[in-house]
């Protein structure tokens, strides 16, 4: 972990470029790359969405980091935050700005994902807390808009907490742009209006009036000039870029099932990349965050269509073995 709170802020901050940032927070592979081995930033960050006081957090260990510079079309497909805090706590912080039909499932996925932490042998009883907490840049469908939300399970007659061992929190960006809600606590509006900034005066401005923030500024900058991470953030902005096309295409098309329809070719392509890559089922399931269940009928079908891969006709042809078996 990289301590920054040796770093002279007051030097830095004067030094930073003005206008646009090439690359904001919003961009996944910046935003791991700049938090991962912060631990100064991310105590300061963890505190404010754990409600705890700084002073509390002594250790934080970084369980999924990844090595800056490498391609982001392999482990680094998923870019989420896995941490385990003061060896005490497992919590996983996820960026998605483009809006996901299915986000609520896909969050309690990950949140069973990382609470299923014990090691062979272990008693039930030490079992680790865990978080998944997004931070979004859109409103759930059916969920009323707040800033900052919390989710635990409880009994449905007296709200009861079942247990405090899991909880799902949700961050959300857009509140910003409404002034009809509630901004609390105040130092997590402070970390979300610079998520949301696009320009370095903006940044300069949050950063003088809280040293955690100045910790990830400074990062930030010495990442923004580094050719390699550059790279890997256009290359990120480009994978987004497909992603929404193929969505798009399934909804110009005009079948009613149009999005989902494109976010299983987008998963088809991904498939595709892969197997070209040499990689096999599991290890296509695994990168992907996929069961293999989901993943192996794609599978099945792509390899017959070795070397070249085809998105197109594999897709075609994974639709037609889908429509075979309904019939």
């Amino acid at each position: 972990m990289i301590r920054e709170d040796t770093v002279d802020y007051k030097k830095e901050l004067e030094s930073l470029p003005k206008g646009e940032l090439r690359y904001t927070m919003r961009n996944d592979y910046m935003f791991k790359a700049v938090l991962q081995d912060n631990e100064y930033a991310l105590r300061g960050l963890l505190a404010v969405l754990l409600q705890i006081p700084v002073e509390s957090i002594v250790d934080i260990e970084t369980l999924n980091p990844i090595e800056l510079g490498q391609a982001v079309d392999d482990k680094t497909c998923v870019l989420d935050l896995k941490l385990r805090l003061n060896n005490y706590r497992i919590i996983n912080i996820e960026l998605q700005v483009s809006r996901f039909e299915y986000w609520v499932e896909r969050s309690l996925v990950y949140l069973c994902r990382i609470f299923d932490n014990l090691s062979v042998g272990d008693d039930y009883g030490e079992v680790l807390p865990a978080y998944h907490i997004g931070i979004l840049d859109f409103w759930l469908p059916g969920k009323a808009h707040e800033f900052y939300s919390e989710y635990v399970f409880m009994n449905r007659k007296n709200h009861e907490i079942y247990s405090d061992k899991m909880s799902l929190r949700v961050l959300n960006l857009k509140a910003i742009e409404d002034e009809s809600i509630v901004k609390e606590p105040k130092e997590l509006f402070e970390w979300a209006k610079f998520f949301k900034a696009t320009k370095w005066e903006e940044i300069k401005m949050l950063a003088e009036n809280n040293e955690y923030i100045a910790g990830t500024v400074v990062r930030l900058k010495k990442l923004s000039d580094d050719e390699k991470i550059k790279m890997q953030c256009e290359a990120r902005e480009r994978y987004e870029h497909d992603k929404a096309s193929y969505i798009k295409q399934g909804w110009n098309e005009g079948r009613a099932e149009g999005r989902a329809e494109g976010e299983t070719l987008h998963l088809v392509s991904q498939v595709c990349k892969k197997l070209a890559k040499g990689k096999n089922l599991d290890e296509i399931a695994d990168e992907l965050e996929e069961d293999v269940e989901v993943i192996k009928p794609m599978y099945d079908v792509a390899v017959k269509y070795a070397p070249d891969y085809d998105v197109e006709k594999v897709f075609e042809a994974y639709k037609e073995m889908k429509e075979a078996v309904v019939s």
